[in-house]
């Protein structure tokens, strides 16, 4: 019997971090596409941001190759982050490379001050949404 509540009380921890996790997430995403727009938006930025981080640009066709799509919806997409004022484009032989703009960066900084409080209130074990919101 013993076992058994461990279990259950096990189960129910599980469950509780399970629910904070996906709020944690469902957070970042909603600035995420509140920042760049669509979801399709957030990911190319998030991968462009990366690529310059790591000291990789990509150009169209590696990212195509490595988000799975299309070099014409890629291409496309870029134009448009362009014109957004997300991204550079750089031409450098036949190949065009991204690169995030400062206005990108900056909104990025804020935006991760915004995510290690989410994450400092999830690592100090309040829950980030009340019982009602977990229950619904």
């Amino acid at each position: 019997r013993h076992a058994r509540s461990g279990m259950e009380e096990n189960d129910r921890i599980r469950e509780t971090v399970q629910a904070q996790i996906i709020e944690c997430l469902n957070r970042f995403y909603a600035m995420e596409t509140g920042m760049w727009g669509s979801p399709l938006d957030a990911l190319i930025i998030r991968t462009v941001v990366v690529g310059k981080v790591e000291g990789r640009l990509y150009d169209l066709s590696a990212l195509s190759g490595a988000l799975g799509l299309p070099v014409s919806t890629v291409h496309r997409k870029a134009i448009e982050l362009e014109q957004a004022g997300f991204v550079d484009r750089i031409k450098r032989g036949r190949s065009t490379f991204l690169i995030p703009t400062d206005k990108t960066c900056v909104r990025l900084d804020k935006s991760f001050e915004e995510m290690i409080s989410t994450l400092r209130r999830l690592y100090r074990g309040r829950p980030i949404f009340s019982e009602r919101q977990r229950s619904e």
